[in-house]
């Protein structure tokens, strides 16, 4: 069994794909590799043996595609922190946010609960118990907020592309999101 989990390093501009072997039930580092773009990519993976199980990867639409061509069966899960740094950059918004609703008590009862404030959608998806819980969540939330602002419209427009990707979060082994997303 193989898991990768992508990282991208922007000072230098190349993702680091880090290839995981399960081996006596405990994920061992492999290999680790460069690509610089796409096509990096997929020459990379034209020469590859390993099926991959797993991939954890960022928000990258080619990446995405190029991972689901060599492996159609993948369950690929987006990083949660890739989804909040999207958050982050879109409303300007420092990433101790999430950590400063998480110690909010009674958040819910906060009058922007219901006015689209993104940052209790947020914590609530990630803190949902399932992936059933974690849609109506995402449901419940699009009928609070403003659909003609044009930041939340475009994190909106994310989830939708990536909903699967995103949502595969909650069906992953518990072992592996401790491991390689709930890291942080």
């Amino acid at each position: 069994m193989y898991l990768l989990k992508q990282s991208y390093n922007k000072r230098v501009q190349k993702d680091y794909l880090y290839l995981y072997a399960l081996i006596n039930n405990k994920w061992q580092l492999n290999k680790t590799m460069e690509v610089k773009n796409a096509d990096s990519l997929f020459k990379l993976l034209q020469d590859q043996t390993f099926k991959l199980d797993y991939a954890i990867i960022t928000l990258s639409q080619p990446y995405r595609n190029i991972l689901y061509h060599f492996y159609p069966h993948i369950k690929m899960v987006i990083d949660k922190y890739e989804v909040i740094a999207l958050f982050s950059t879109l409303f300007n918004q420092i990433s101790e946010v999430y950590e400063e609703v998480a110690v909010s008590i009674e958040y819910k009862d906060h009058p922007d609960y219901f006015n689209g404030d993104i940052r209790y959608f947020i914590y609530d998806f990630y803190h949902a118990k399932s992936k059933a819980e974690a849609i109506e969540l995402y449901e419940f939330w699009q009928n609070y907020i403003p659909l003609n602002d044009k930041k939340i419209g475009r994190f909106v427009r994310v989830m939708e592309f990536y909903a699967d990707e995103i949502l595969n979060y909650f069906e992953i082994d518990k072992e592996i999101a401790d491991a390689f997303i709930n890291v942080f």
